[in-house]
């Protein structure tokens, strides 16, 4: 199931730590970052390296979450709808609180994502899958 989500790369972590401690499997760069759109919010550009086999477990975000596949191929998951196969120029879009999940293929991948999320907040929260 492949994040964004990069998705979705960032469970557990501030949005002011985003590059600090990736998850095993993960590697973020940030491109980008700034305050904005509106006030208690900021936006993030940040390349994603995902592992292969790598799985990204179910997670929201304080924000929205855009996502692009650079490299790669592999399943991306979002609630109530189906699966989705990714490879080099799929993008997507997920929602604010919309929990998701990502499964890398078998090769190394990787994806530039867009977060705009609200400032202090974790960048990603772990969530139970959904039945």
């Amino acid at each position: 199931m492949f994040t964004g989500c990069a998705l979705c790369a960032a469970i557990g972590l501030v949005a002011e730590d985003v590059s600090a401690q990736a998850p095993s499997g993960l590697k973020r760069t940030i491109t980008s970052r700034i305050d904005g759109p509106t006030q208690g919010y900021e936006t993030l550009q940040v390349i994603v390296d995902v592992e292969p086999n790598f799985l990204i477990d179910w997670h929201t975000h304080p924000g929205t979450e855009a996502g692009y596949v650079l490299e790669g191929v592999g399943e991306f998951r979002v609630k109530d709808a189906e699966t989705r196969q990714i490879k080099p120029g799929t993008s997507w879009v997920t929602p604010a609180e919309t929990p998701h999940t990502l499964k890398n293929g078998p090769q190394p991948s990787k994806l530039f994502v867009t977060f705009t999320v609200q400032k202090g907040k974790p960048l990603a929260t772990p969530v139970p899958a959904p039945t």
